[in-house]
């Protein structure tokens, strides 16, 4: 067999398996995630923010930073009526 056909034909068996690595999502708590999202993972009682990325082609979660943000909930203040 030659060289020339070879590699051709290689590079078309490769094509799927290249897509499916775009398509590796990461899960938390039984949501999906798409890669380059973040969430809040809970591990042995702590929280930390994480990112979901691609590590040695299997999708994974990267620590971001300790802590989970929280958002403030900002009530109205009572208008008075004279």
């Amino acid at each position: 067999m030659r060289l020339g056909v070879l590699v051709p034909g290689l590079a078309v068996a490769l094509i799927p398996t290249l897509a499916d690595a775009h398509n590796c999502k990461c899960r938390n708590r039984g949501v999906m995630f798409e890669l380059g999202e973040t969430s809040c993972l809970r591990v042995d009682g702590g929280s930390y923010l994480a990112r979901c990325e691609m590590k040695l082609n299997v999708s994974s979660w990267t620590k971001i930073q300790e802590g989970c943000p929280v958002t403030e909930r900002i009530l109205p203040r009572p208008t008075l009526v004279n």
